[in-house]
């Protein structure tokens, strides 16, 4: 899925694989912008220079976390 795909997906439901944003903070001094977005059990924090680098990396992670999910789950459905 490309970038343009995740922030339609995200922006059309708040949501993004069950994770929404719950804190976006910005700081003048480092003019860097913080995001926290969840599930409801995992926290994935990120920053960037605009709120969309932050948003791409948290898409990025969020993927990285359902991939891994995934794999356990296989694993554990293989014993």
């Amino acid at each position: 899925m490309d970038t343009d795909q995740r922030f339609r997906k995200y922006y059309q439901t708040d949501r993004y694989k069950g994770f929404y944003k719950v804190k976006e903070r910005f700081n003048q001094f480092s003019r860097t912008t913080f995001l926290i977005f969840s599930n409801g059990e995992k926290n994935i924090y990120t920053s960037g220079i605009f709120s969309e680098d932050a948003m791409v990396k948290a898409f990025k992670t969020i993927d990285r976390y359902h991939a891994q999910k995934r794999q356990t789950e296989s694993l554990f459905v293989g014993v």
